[in-house]
C-alpha cells in the first residue's frame, strides 16, 4: 500500500536498482533531488543513514547512492533492499505530519501536527476519531500551536485552510474505508504551501489479522429508570454483622430515606436485622423490582437465573473480584455479560458502590449514614467509574444536589453511553458529570456524547492520562498517540467539558447546577481586596476567558456613586473600604453591562467595613438576572461561615482562584462552543 492508493499527489518519484539508473532518473526529474532507501523492513530511513536532500548533480548522486547503500547494509544486514527512491526535491513549504492509527478504546483516529524528523520531539499534533467532519479537521488545524506557523510568516504566504480541510477529509475517507485493514499510518513530512502539498515519505502498516468482531454502537437504555425508581430492592448477602458490605446495604435501604419494601435474601438467617429473609431470591413471593447482590461474584448466573423467574430485570453487583484481579476472571466477566443478556436483566458492576437516587432515595451503598452523607435531590446526574470518587462527589454535592448517580465499576453492562442516552432525554437533569479512567467501547460514547452535548452540558474528569495505547512504536503516529492524546481528541469532537482534576470537577458541577448559563466569555470581576484578582487574570487569559471594558454608561454611573479612589474600571476594586452595598452596586452594574456574560465578586470577609448583610442583600439579586454569579473568597473559620451563607442562598462559592476561574470557563460552555465554531465557518 502506497500514497497513490489513498489518492495522493507525491513528489515525482523513480526507483532505481544501479547507479546509472539513479543518475538517469535525477536528471530526467531535475535537480537538486533526494536519495532515500526503499525497503519495506526500514520504517526510520533516516535513522539508518537512508536519507540525502539537496543533491545537486550527477557526482553527488553517484556517491550518495553507494553511501546509502552501504548504511543499510550496515544497519539492516537482514533488511530487503528495493532500491533507491530518486525523489524531486521541494524547496517550499512548511512540513506537516498526518496520521492514522487504531486506538484500542475509540479505533481508527487520525492525527495532524507539525512534521519532518522534529515530529515527535515537539509534539504539536491533535487527534480526531474517524470518519471526521469539516469542522472536526479545521478544529484539529486551529488547535496546533504551529498554526502560527501555517498562516504564514517572515512574508510566506499562509497555507490554505480549505486545502487542508479537503486533504485531512480525503485521508479520513480513505481511513475509515479500510480501517478493518491498517494498524497505523504515517504521512511524514507533508509539505504545504499555498494551495498546494506533496506526501515526501509514507508508511502504511497493515493488521496481522482482520479483527471482524461486531461492535454495537447503539445505547441500551431499556430498564435504565427503574434503578432508580424501584419500590421493592432484594439484598442478596443481607447481614445482621456489622462490618460487612451486605449489613451496610441492608441498612442504607431498610433504615434510612428509602420508603420502599426491602427483602433481605440468607439461606442461613430468617431474620435479619428484625426483617424476615428468604433463602433465595426466587423465594420471595413479592413483586421485586431492583436486586442488588454483596455475595460471591461466582453465584451472579445463579442470581441471574432467579431474577428471570422473578421477572426483574434490574440487577446491581457490588462485589469485586472481577477483571480489576486479571486472568480467568476477565472471562469470568464475559460470562456474566451474556447471561444478563440471555436473562433480559441489565446490571450495574461489579465491583462498585451502586446507585443512588435523589427524589426516591433509593441508595445500594455500603457505607453507613454515620460516616458518609447522602445528598438532597438535585439537577445533576453523576457517573463514576470508581467507587471511592464517587463517594466523595456525593458528600461534596451538597450545596447543588444530586438525582441519579451510578457508580459501575467493571462495566459489565451498563456503560457510560447507556446511561448519558438515558439521561440526556431527562428534562430535569441539567448537567451530566462524569470520571473516567478508560473506555471499554470508546466510539459508542463518542457517538452518545456528541449527541446529547447538543442539549446539555457533560463534565468530565478523566484520569489515568499517562497510560499509553496499542504498541505501535513502529510508527511516529504511534508514539505520539499515547492513549490520553486519542482521548482529549474525543473529548474535543463530542464537545464535552474537560477538566483537569476531581476540584475542577466539583467547580464545574457547581456552577452549572447552581447558575443560569453564560451567553458568552467576557467575565467582570469586584472586589474588596485586588491580590485575588490579580491571581486570576492570568488565569482567565489562560483559559481563552476576557476581561472586556465596561461600557461608557457603566462607568459613568460607578463614578458618580463611588467615593474617588475606588477603581470603576474591570476588574472593580472597592478597596478595603468597601461596605455590602458598594459590592452590590458594583454587581448590578456589571449584571446590567452589556459587555458582561459572568460575574464573579471576591470577597475578604475579614474586612471590618463587609458585613454580614452582603448575605441577604446577595442572596436578593439572585435569579433576578439571566447571568450567572460566580462568588470566591479566602479565609478561616468567620469566612467559612459567610460563605457557607452565601452558597445557601444559591450562589456557587469558591475557596481557590483556580477553581473561581475554571468554574467560569465551565459555565461559558456553550458560547465556547459557538466562537470555535465561528472561527470553523
Amino acid at each position: 500500500m502506497n500514497i497513490y492508493d489513498f489518492g495522493l499527489k507525491g513528489p515525482k518519484t523513480c526507483l532505481a536498482k544501479t547507479v546509472n539508473e539513479a543518475v538517469d532518473s535525477a536528471n530526467e526529474i531535475g535537480y537538486p533531488v533526494v536519495l532515500k532507501i526503499s525497503s519495506p523492513d526500514i520504517l526510520h530511513k533516516t535513522d539508518v543513514g537512508g536519507v540525502r536532500m539537496g543533491l545537486l548533480d550527477e557526482s553527488d548522486v553517484r556517491s550518495t547512492y553507494l553511501e546509502i547503500m552501504r548504511n543499510a547494509k550496515d544497519h539492516c544486514p537482514d533488511a530487503k533492499i528495493e532500491g533507491i527512491s530518486i525523489q524531486e526535491m521541494i524547496q517550499q513549504g512548511v512540513e506537516i505530519i498526518i496520521g492514522l492509527l487504531q486506538d484500542p478504546q475509540f479505533g481508527i483516529s487520525i492525527m495532524f501536527g507539525l512534521g519532518g524528523i522534529f515530529a515527535e520531539i515537539i509534539k504539536d499534533v491533535a487527534f480526531r476519531i474517524l470518519p471526521i467532519t469539516a469542522a472536526d479537521a479545521l478544529s484539529m488545524i486551529h488547535e496546533i500551536k504551529g498554526q502560527s506557523i501555517l498562516n504564514g510568516y517572515r512574508n510566506t504566504n499562509p497555507v490554505s485552510e480549505d486545502m487542508l480541510v479537503n486533504l485531512l477529509m480525503q485521508i479520513s475517507e480513505k481511513g475509515f474505508e479500510l480501517r478493518e485493514t491498517l494498524e497505523a499510518v504515517d504521512l511524514n513530512p507533508v509539505v504545504v504551501w499555498e494551495d498546494q502539498y506533496r506526501v515526501l515519505d509514507g508508511k502504511f502498516i497493515l493488521k496481522k489479522h482482520s479483527d471482524n468482531k461486531v461492535v454495537n454502537l447503539t445505547p441500551n437504555i431499556s430498564y435504565l429508570n427503574k434503578f432508580f425508581t424501584a419500590k421493592s430492592i432484594a439484598i442478596i448477602g443481607a447481614s445482621d454483622t456489622k462490618g460487612k458490605v451486605g449489613n451496610g446495604v441492608l441498612d442504607s435501604l431498610l433504615n434510612h430515606d428509602y420508603q420502599g419494601s426491602v427483602y433481605p435474601v440468607n439461606p442461613g438467617h430468617p431474620i435479619v436485622m428484625g426483617v424476615k429473609a428468604y433463602p433465595t431470591l426466587a423465594s420471595i413471593p413479592d413483586t421485586i423490582d431492583m436486586a442488588v447482590m454483596t455475595t460471591d461474584i461466582n453465584f451472579v448466573p445463579d442470581v441471574l437465573a432467579d431474577c428471570k423467574k422473578k421477572k426483574i430485570n434490574n440487577l446491581v453487583i457490588i462485589s469485586g473480584g472481577g477483571k480489576e484481579l486479571g486472568g480467568d476472571n476477565s472471562l469470568f466477566e464475559d460470562r456474566i455479560r451474556k447471561a444478563g443478556k440471555d436473562n433480559d436483566v441489565r446490571i450495574i458492576g461489579p465491583n462498585c458502590t451502586g446507585v443512588f437516587d435523589g427524589r426516591s432515595r433509593v441508595a445500594t451503598f455500603f457505607q453507613t449514614q454515620d460516616r458518609m452523607s447522602r445528598p438532597k435531590d438535585g439537577p445533576v446526574a453523576f457517573m463514576t467509574q470508581s467507587g471511592t470518587v464517587g463517594i466523595a462527589f456525593l458528600e461534596d454535592a451538597h450545596a447543588f444536589g444530586v438525582r441519579h448517580y451510578v457508580s459501575y465499576g467493571n462495566r459489565v453492562d451498563v456503560d457510560e453511553a447507556d446511561l448519558l442516552a438515558s439521561w440526556g432525554d431527562d428534562p430535569e437533569i441539567k448537567v451530566i458529570s462524569m470520571y473516567v479512567e478508560g473506555f471499554e467501547n470508546g466510539r459508542k460514547f463518542l457517538y452518545a456524547a456528541r449527541e446529547v452535548s447538543s442539549r446539555k452540558p457533560i463534565i468530565i474528569y478523566k484520569s489515568a492520562r499517562t497510560e499509553h495505547g496499542a504498541k505501535a512504536s513502529a510508527s511516529h503516529t504511534g508514539n505520539l498517540g499515547g492513549s490520553y492524546q486519542v482521548v482529549q481528541g474525543a473529548l474535543r469532537q463530542a464537545g464535552v467539558i474537560t477538566v483537569d482534576s476531581y476540584d475542577e470537577l466539583i467547580s464545574a458541577t457547581k456552577a452549572i447546577a447552581m447558575q443560569p448559563e453564560a451567553r458568552g466569555v467576557n467575565v467582570g470581576m469586584v472586589s474588596n481586596g485586588a491580590g485575588s484578582m490579580i491571581q486570576a487574570i492570568d488565569y482567565l487569559s489562560e483559559l481563552g476567558m476576557k476581561l472586556p471594558v465596561l461600557s461608557q454608561s457603566t462607568l459613568l454611573h460607578l463614578q458618580e456613586i463611588y467615593p474617588s479612589y475606588y477603581i470603576t474600571h474591570n476588574p472593580i476594586d472597592v478597596t478595603g473600604s468597601g461596605t455590602s452595598d458598594d459590592y452590590i452596586t458594583g454587581i448590578k452594574a456589571l449584571m446590567e453591562d452589556p459587555n458582561i456574560d459572568v460575574v464573579m465578586p471576591w470577597f475578604v470577609f475579614v474586612n471590618i467595613p463587609l458585613q454580614q448583610d452582603i448575605i441577604e442583600k446577595l442572596g436578593a439579586l439572585n435569579h433576578l438576572y439571566k447571568k450567572p454569579i460566580l462568588v470566591g473568597a479566602f479565609g478561616g473559620e468567620y469566612s467559612i461561615r459567610m460563605m457557607d451563607g452565601i452558597e445557601a442562598q444559591g450562589f456557587p462559592v469558591y475557596h481557590s482562584v483556580c477553581d473561581w476561574v475554571s468554574a467560569a470557563k465551565a459555565i461559558s460552555w456553550r458560547s465556547q462552543h459557538i466562537l470555535e465554531k465561528n472561527k470553523i465557518f
